[in-house]
């Protein structure tokens, strides 16, 4: 049984150390991050920006013991709001290493003109320990916010450079709706998903996701 809940502002660090291990060998963060000496240093800045504006303006699911965690941005965006977060997003990137300014701003100009634009939630983040990958964890700690999609006939979006990250998602419920070939941005292959709402879920207009749940 896996126990879903929001992530407590004290787990904060834990949850982020879970999130830089998961992604040390995703194609497009490597991309970004492409020497492994400072891998670590320069993803703990680039995602904890992410997780703490996701915890103040968004939502950050987590299994009960941190094994995974999914952050998102809920539809109209970062409650934060947009100018709050496009300011101090643009002052973090601008201050990491290497490469990683410009490559980021490419993909990031790249994916604005792909991702959905009627109101939508928005699929920033899913890790999970790699020694519990295949038992549940990732479709467990998306399951509130696709409840919550689905109540409100709501899509969901993500993009990802991930092969078998294709594959996972297709199996949930997501399709491939757009993809940045190398050329557009000098990076790996990135593809747009979405997961359309499903009609049997309806029951109300909330669109925000509640109570923890479990998961067998």
């Amino acid at each position: 049984m896996v126990v879903v809940r929001r992530l407590l502002r004290s787990e904060r660090d834990a949850a982020l150390g879970v999130v830089v291990e998961a992604f040390r060998h995703d194609p497009q963060v490597r991309w970004w991050f492409p020497d492994d000496a400072g891998y670590a240093a320069a993803a703990r800045r680039f995602f904890g920006f992410l997780l703490d504006t996701r915890i103040d303006g968004g939502e950050v699911w987590v299994a009960g013991d941190l094994s995974a965690v999914s952050m998102w941005i809920p539809p109209g965006g970062n409650l934060l709001g947009p100018d709050v977060i496009a300011h101090r997003y643009a002052e973090l990137v601008a201050d990491l290493p290497g490469p990683a300014p410009s490559r980021i701003a490419a993909t990031d100009q790249i994916v604005d003109t792909l991702l959905p634009d009627e109101p939508h939630w928005y699929l920033g983040v899913l890790a999970c320990r790699a020694d519990l990958r295949g038992r549940g964890l990732g479709s467990a700690v998306m399951r509130p916010v696709f409840d919550a999609a689905d109540r409100a006939g709501l899509p969901v979006a993500l993009e990802t450079s991930t092969a078998v990250n294709v594959d996972f998602y297709l199996r949930r419920g997501f399709s491939v709706v757009a993809a940045c070939p190398p050329g557009e941005t000098g990076g790996p292959v990135l593809r747009v998903m979405r997961r359309e709402p499903s009609p049997l879920a309806r029951s109300g207009p909330s669109s925000s996701p509640s109570k923890p749940a479990q998961f067998s």
